[in-house]
């Protein structure tokens, strides 16, 4: 009992202390040269250029996809990656971080670059100095469906890369590269994100896989093992076909989720539960049709009806969402429509000429909102000041954000990152993912051999049903016998994949590793 307590206090030491982490301390922000926002605790962010690479025969091309990580320790920038390649902190493609895409869609754009949103994402591999890369795609026989205008353009493929950042002289390289997490799945090009799992050192990455119904789909990331997928189906919203724009997003507290997406005049809230990753209380919402016209329309639209981009406060009482020409504020807890939306910014924040259009948003570590530029070529974004205020008390802050002007660069939109200060949630007890501290200490259970992949014995006084959970808890099998048989059957498919799962009898359990 005292190495229980001992651990239970240790570890809740370990998550109050883990938000100071600095993962997310430095964004890659432009195209060209590599321009970094550096976050050390004023406003603004300083700028640096860390490398331009124009000569070298890649220049770097961060438009939308894009995403970086950071030391932890000192938030300086470790690598990025754009969806097609992955740099090292001196600017030089890693080693072996080239075509992390299929060809067809790799040749699309020169520099390969892709120019969708939330298209990249990175996440520790534990803290051993290894990180997963997720990148969407599309396979060679389905590329040929996309870039058609106002038709339904999906990709069909998650893959993930792992970086060890260990070789190389700290440089870092890919050791496991261009593995599949899905595949012949129909998923929107937009909208991928990820959340804490409350334990604290766990993720649940999220993608949009539907268009209608609203399939969301999750994986358990751990270090050592990617599990899932795991899919929830809802009616609403029906997102239509045009997927070029739109954002997933949680909360601070990663309790909210929100969704929106290209032309859909809707927006789609729910709670999300850190402990098994699935989205509750669904809730939808119409986004105000605006009826601000723009200059020489394309024929599919004529009102500012393209949504971009969405980012809760940091209070998490209201909801922000970019559409090209507009920015919006929701408080979603006020059921009137008409007190609980106002527009922040109308129109432009500089001539139509040059207008760049309003992307996607991020909260940055210093409090205030990051808001992208759809197009490549300028100097400035703008930046949403007082998050947590209401209305125009927000304070909308017109090209708040700039790089020097002697710099061959520009800004394009903040790095798709999840919030990595996130810790803990002490409030709950994850089973069987939060209770490691118990599963190692329980003494009346014994469970042998451990690994296998044949026969588990189970040895306990306890006259409890013994049942096998997967690794997030659902469960799989009971018995009432001392031996379960996890043996492939007679056509040769093995009963259970390899990975951790648990065997619980009674209130005991114990952790089993099935090979």
């Amino acid at each position: 009992m005292k190495k229980l307590i001992v651990l239970s206090i240790l570890i809740s030491l370990t998550y109050h202390v883990f938000p100071q982490n600095k993962m997310g301390n430095t964004w890659a922000v432009g195209i060209y040269t590599m321009p970094v926002a550096i976050f050390n605790g004023v406003q603004p962010p300083s700028v640096a250029v860390l490398k331009n690479n124009a000569n070298l025969g890649y220049p770097f091309n961060f438009v939308h996809s894009h995403s970086n990580i950071c030391d932890s320790a000192t938030g300086s920038l470790l690598f990025t990656c754009n969806a097609m390649r992955i740099y090292d902190t001196s600017g030089v493609l890693m080693q072996n971080g080239d075509s992390l895409q299929p060809l067809k869609i790799y040749t699309q754009n020169n520099p390969p670059s892709q120019p969708v949103t939330q298209g990249s994402l990175i996440l520790p591999k534990g803290s051993n100095g290894e990180y997963y890369v997720f990148v969407t795609t599309v396979s060679d026989s389905l590329y040929n469906a996309l870039w058609v205008p106002d038709i339904k353009t999906p990709f069909d493929e998650l893959r993930y890369n792992v970086v060890n950042m260990n070789l190389n002289g700290g440089l870092g390289a890919v050791t496991i590269k261009n593995k599949t997490l899905l595949k012949n799945t129909e998923m929107v090009r937009t909208k991928m994100q990820a959340c804490r799992h409350a334990n604290g050192y766990d993720w649940w990455l999220l993608k949009q896989t539907g268009y209608g119904p609203n399939n969301v789909t999750r994986f358990l990331v751990t270090k050592d093992s990617i599990y899932g997928p795991f899919t929830q189906n809802f009616q609403l919203p029906d997102w239509g076909q045009y997927d070029a724009t739109g954002q997933i997003t949680f909360s601070k507290d990663g309790k909210k989720f929100a969704s929106i997406q290209g032309k859909s005049q809707k927006i789609f809230l729910a709670d999300f539960d850190r402990c098994s990753g699935e989205l509750s209380n669904p809730q939808v919402f119409n986004v105000p049709l605006d009826s601000t016209t723009i200059p020489n329309p394309v024929p599919w639209y004529i009102y500012d009806s393209i949504n971009t981009g969405v980012c809760f406060s940091p209070n998490g009482k209201y909801i922000y969402l970019t559409r090209w020409y507009n920015i919006y504020q929701f408080e979603h807890q006020i059921m009137d429509s008409s007190l609980a939306w106002v527009r922040i910014q109308h129109g432009p924040d500089t001539t139509y000429q040059k207008f760049q259009y309003f992307g996607h948003l991020y909260n940055g570590p210093d409090g205030r909102i990051y808001i992208g530029n759809m197009g490549p070529n300028a100097k400035e974004s703008s930046v949403i000041n007082f998050p947590n205020n209401k209305g125009l008390a927000s304070g909308f802050c017109r090209k708040c954000f700039r790089l020097p002007d002697s710099t061959f660069t520009y800004v394009s939109s903040p790095p798709n990152m999840p919030d990595y200060t996130l810790g803990a949630d002490l409030s709950k007890v994850c089973w069987p993912l939060g209770s490691n501290e118990i599963l190692e200490t329980c003494d009346r259970l014994e469970i042998y051999p451990n690994p296998t992949s044949t026969l588990v014995n189970i040895k306990t006084e306890s006259k409890a049903n013994r049942q096998l959970f997967n690794s997030i808890g659902q469960l799989l099998f009971t018995t009432t016998e001392n031996q379960i048989n996890l043996s492939a059957d007679k056509a040769g498919v093995s009963k259970y994949s390899s990975g951790i799962y648990y065997i619980k009898v009674g209130n005991e359990v114990r952790k089993i590793i099935i090979e």
